[in-house]
């Protein structure tokens, strides 16, 4: 006879304890931030990021702007249905395309990735080792980026330039993930993955370049206690995949059921 399993609540004691730790000292510190009460004053001199030194801007921002982009990605991923190329890729390819800019980020992701995709076969038919065929493609892709600001250079382009600050570990992940995705799914879902990857990543950097978004995380940090207690919230209650259609989902079934439909002899 074929047993049901029971799915896992989608909310439970866990998950308000989790708020709690999470909630409570971000509600604490933003009470704590009023003007009239005599913990402001220490707490915009001694938890606040705004007055770090400006070499450490770009960083903090960064870190500050990773639940921030990890929420859109589980927004997509999730409650919309939409296949990634990963849980972080977007967010990578986000702080690379607010370095290189938009339109110069996606013109050069997809010279990039189209390159790695068409070399991968011939690299894996020298039978290197991981590490080897990993070393050849990131060399590959330096190669590229140097080849980029040449070109800058030589057409006196300072946009053009700007591919110099294209991360290459985010173009080589990307890369080797779009080209086992075409090996495994077919070029259509490597092209589909690969372009929602990189429409996550544009929406991650309009957010980014809201005016006053990041001065606001860089003055009050307890904020991203609130990013990760509504990625929770989003992950557990919005898991929705609008987008998918189930009807195409293979069906999981237990050992039991496995049993009790496989054909006989």
């Amino acid at each position: 006879m074929a047993t049901r399993r029971t799915e896992k609540p989608r909310w439970a004691a866990a998950h308000w304890w989790v708020l709690g730790l999470v909630l409570v000292p971000a509600l604490a510190l933003t009470v704590g931030r009023v003007h009239e009460l005599p913990t402001a004053e220490f707490l915009a001199r001694h938890v606040s990021l705004a007055h770090t030194q400006s070499g450490l801007h770009t960083a903090i921002g960064d870190l500050l702007f990773v639940p921030i982009g990890a929420l859109v990605v589980v927004l997509f991923r999730l409650t919309l249905g939409v296949r990634l190329l990963g849980p972080f890729r977007s967010i990578l390819l986000a702080f690379a395309f607010l370095a290189t800019g938009v339109w110069l980020g996606l013109l050069f992701l997809a010279a990039t990735v189209a390159v790695i995709v068409i070399a991968r076969p011939a690299i894996k038919a020298l039978r290197l080792p991981y590490f080897g065929r990993v070393s050849v493609m990131l060399s590959a892709v330096a190669l590229l980026i140097v080849v980029g600001t040449l070109l800058g250079i030589w057409l006196q382009s300072s946009a053009l330039g700007n591919v110099a600050h294209f991360p290459i570990v985010v173009l080589v992940l990307v890369g080797e993930k779009v080209g086992v995705t075409i090996r495994r799914e077919g070029v259509a879902s490597g092209v589909w993955r690969t372009a929602a990857t990189a429409l996550v990543a544009v929406v991650v950097t309009v957010i980014a370049g809201i005016p006053g978004i990041g001065e606001l995380l860089r003055v009050r940090p307890e904020l991203m206690l609130v990013e990760m207690a509504a990625i929770v919230v989003v992950a557990s209650l919005c898991n929705w995949r609008l987008l998918t259609r189930r009807s195409r989902e293979p069906v999981r079934r237990g050992p039991v059921e496995l049993a009790t439909t496989r054909p006989r002899a």
